[in-house]
């Protein structure tokens, strides 16, 4: 969905956004930005690149059938992107999925490392230091918080270090099974148990 004549990568694509943005005569939804509230949005200035790799995300208006999907019409559509090179991920429905995308490019392993529980009292962050790898938080790594509220999206900027805090939902508890395998009959007749 990118055309030759497109910047590429989130921090010349949210600069080209700019201009756009505060020229009222125009509708500037369907240009690729860095989405709200994610690390190098800005409405005034054109964000700084960084040093090393750190995910954000680009989003744009799209009302148009699925990439994939024809038989859907998406709102949005979302891609992870990175702020030290021009990466981009594929487009997705979800701003999470793209989250997900741009931590596989920046920080390779975030998957297999432990989920923490939500963030209470005070030896919390020594916890999470001590189970992570040395430096993670350092360098803007993720930390993975299992999330049994009603908030389940990743949060930009809620790690230690600054980096996003992933939701992890809570693994799924098998239901008990029955002790007695067969079907006891309905009826009960009292001059049986005699």
């Amino acid at each position: 969905m990118t055309t030759p004549t497109e910047p590429v990568g989130a921090i010349a694509r949210h600069t080209a956004y700019l201009p756009q943005f505060w020229d009222k005569s125009q509708d500037s939804r369907g240009v690729w930005r860095i989405d709200w509230g994610h690390p190098g949005f800005t409405h005034c200035t054109p964000p700084e690149p960084t040093t090393d790799h750190q995910p954000t995300v680009l989003v744009r208006r799209w009302d148009l059938p699925a990439p994939e999907h024809p038989d859907e019409t998406w709102p949005y559509l979302h891609r992870g992107a990175c702020l030290g090179c021009t990466w981009e991920g594929p487009d997705r429905r979800r701003t999470d999925e793209a989250v997900e995308d741009a931590h596989d490019h920046t920080h390779p392993g975030w998957r297999d490392l432990p989920p923490l529980p939500e963030r209470r009292g005070r030896h919390w962050l020594t916890h999470a230091t001590q189970l992570y790898p040395t430096g993670w938080f350092d360098t803007g790594g993720p930390i993975r918080t299992i999330r049994t509220g009603v908030e389940k999206r990743h949060l930009p900027g809620k790690a230690p270090g600054g980096g996003y805090d992933l939701a992890v939902t809570p693994p799924q508890t098998e239901r008990p099974k029955a002790a007695v395998i067969e079907t006891l009959p309905l009826e009960y007749d009292v001059s049986e148990a005699a």
